[in-house]
């Protein structure tokens, strides 16, 4: 049996009647709390689950190894993604990130080596 409820447009639901009953799920008022409990539970099943520790994510990003944490939880969220272009362009601008912190922290360590010379250099003359 057909549900008897009308759609917005005002034309006849399509859906099939629950059984014993004049209306479909969507249009039952006594299957209310069920609706509800579906959409919020909508969806989660196609959803991937976390790979990466949140817990290792810093809640403030100070430092370089607080912006490598950053990286590496979002490589590890995006590396199990279904495929496709924009899942390429996150793997590729991640990798550009990862690059750009490595030379900053290269450039870091190399200016502390030479200030720190420079700095044995005043003292001795």
């Amino acid at each position: 049996m057909q549900c008897k409820a009308k759609t917005t447009n005002g034309k006849p639901c399509q859906a099939q009647a629950l059984k014993g009953g004049k209306f479909c799920f969507t249009h039952d008022a006594a299957s209310g709390a069920a609706r509800a409990a579906a959409r919020r539970k909508g969806g989660q099943r196609n959803r991937p689950p976390h790979n990466g520790n949140a817990e290792a994510v810093p809640v403030k990003v100070r430092t370089l190894e607080d912006v490598l944490a950053v990286l590496d939880y979002a490589l590890q969220e995006a590396l199990p993604l279904e495929n496709s272009v924009q899942r390429g362009r996150l793997l590729v601008a991640i990798c550009g990130a990862f690059v750009e912190a490595i030379k900053t922290g290269e450039l870091e360590s190399r200016l502390m080596a030479i200030e720190s010379a420079l700095q044995a250099r005043e003292a001795q003359a």
